[in-house]
Formats: structure tokens, sequence, C-alpha cells
């Protein structure tokens, strides 16, 4: 898994949306609405990218992209998160 990480603002949605386009990998988000606004951020930046899923709706076994885990996690449970952690090797982190 890789790991992108900054600030508001960054960069960080543009990055995973050239991964998504590059790697032909759909983004996992937590709904609808974040999903439409994912296409039309894409469209912004001139980036074409798959179709994102709306977590609810996500085949098992497919290899996703994931734009914001804090608030997939929290749709996904119903709960408010407090601490996160994640594996994750130095190589695979781009801090923006």
């Amino acid at each position: 898994m890789k790991l992108i990480y900054g600030g508001n603002g960054t960069g960080k949605t543009k990055r995973i949306l050239e991964v998504s386009r590059d790697t032909k990998t759909p983004i996992m988000c937590e709904s609808e609405p974040r999903r439409l606004r994912l296409l039309e951020k894409a469209k912004g930046y001139g980036i074409d990218i798959p179709n994102p899923i709306v977590f609810s709706e996500c085949p098992k076994g497919i290899k996703v992209l994931v734009d914001d885990p804090y608030r997939l996690l929290e749709e996904a449970f119903g709960v408010t998160l407090d601490v996160i952690t994640v594996n994750v090797e130095n190589k695979d982190v781009e801090k923006l």
C-alpha cells in the first residue's frame, strides 16, 4: 500500500486522481455525492479516471484506491475516528 499525505489543499486528491488514471484503478468513496465530486474534480483537472465506487456498492475482492480513509471509515462504521494507524514502508510514503 502507498500512503499520500499532506494538509488541506496540498494536492492529495489530484494526486490520487492521477494514480487512478495511470493504474486504471477505481477510487472507493463513502457516498454518491463524494463519487460525483471526484468525477467533477477529475474533469476539472482534465484527468480521465475509472468510475469511482461507493463503498456500499463495491464488489468484494477488487483493488481500489481510497481518497479519504477517515471519511470512508466513519461512514462505513457509523463512528467518529479518534486515532488511526497504518502499516506502510517509508519508500511507499509520498508527502505533498
